[in-house]
């Protein structure tokens, strides 16, 4: 039966806004599926633009159990981005919790389908050292995983648009007019890197032309290319017109610069 109604949480991040209108402007998927936004506040500029494109916005809260089961109702398919919150004592239970309130929504609702962007793991990739910021969306799609719905999985890389915000380049302390991006990473360390706010949409549409049979179960791993942090401010510096270079920081002193905020 069609439309089904496709419902995403949170369409007014960046990979969620991403996705949303992608399917939006989709030839088939446009006419598949009806579009449920969700976000915390419907009255943001982002959430206003929405509803004049005629698209359902709801308000629920991921940390808030008692908003999902509205925000799911009659929904076939769900995209659940869960939120990082960098600042919480002990993220990795928090959004599990997250994953868990909405699966169990989901559950009750009768949802055919989850779509859940996740990461890959730290601790089984860096010789058994536990990541938190990439273990905790691991650790939740395993929970999914053994649950009585339909699972489909995308894994983005790094976005490019932490330049723009923690991973900015700052002014060189010596003062010596150029400009410095740190990070903790070997400058020479190819990363796979994804324009969350303008491709990521790209990566989840063919989970959805599969097919509920073909698309389920597998990952699409999201990445417009492979740079290192030597090659990023290469172009950082070109475009910007000027003197860019990366310097390596000592794990601690790089975690005192991290965000105490939330990342989607």
């Amino acid at each position: 039966m069609y439309p089904k109604l496709l419902t995403i949480f949170s369409a007014t991040g960046q990979q969620g806004h991403s996705i949303l209108s992608t399917i939006h402007r989709h030839p088939t998927l446009s006419k598949e599926y009806t579009l449920r936004a969700i976000s915390r506040t419907t009255d943001s500029p982002t959430a206003m633009a929405l509803k004049n494109q005629g698209i359902e916005v709801v308000s629920a809260d991921l940390n808030t159990p008692s908003t999902l089961p509205a925000a799911v109702t009659s929904s076939h398919t769900v995209i659940l981005i869960t939120s990082t919150t960098y600042a919480s004592p002990d993220l990795k239970a928090l959004e599990l919790t997250q994953t868990q309130s909405v699966a169990e929504a989901c559950l009750a609702a009768g949802v055919k389908h989850i779509i859940y962007s996740s990461a890959v793991p730290g601790q089984s990739n860096w010789n058994g050292r536990s990541v938190d910021v990439f273990d905790s969306k691991a650790t939740a799609e395993e929970y999914l995983r053994g649950l009585p719905i339909k699972l489909s999985v995308f894994l983005p890389g790094m976005f490019m648009q932490n330049f723009e915000t923690f991973m900015k380049p700052n002014p060189c302390p010596s003062g010596d007019g150029s400009w410095v991006v740190s990070c903790v990473v070997d400058g020479e360390k190819k990363l796979p890197m994804v324009d969350a706010a303008g491709d990521m949409g790209a990566y989840v549409v063919p989970l959805l032309l599969l097919g509920e049979e073909e698309g389920v179960g597998g990952k699409t791993y999201a990445s417009s290319g492979v740079w290192t942090f030597n090659e990023m401010v290469e172009v950082i510096g070109r475009v910007s017109g000027r003197k860019v270079r990366y310097e390596r920081l000592d794990e601690k002193v790089y975690a005192g610069f991290m965000p105490g905020g939330d990342g989607a």
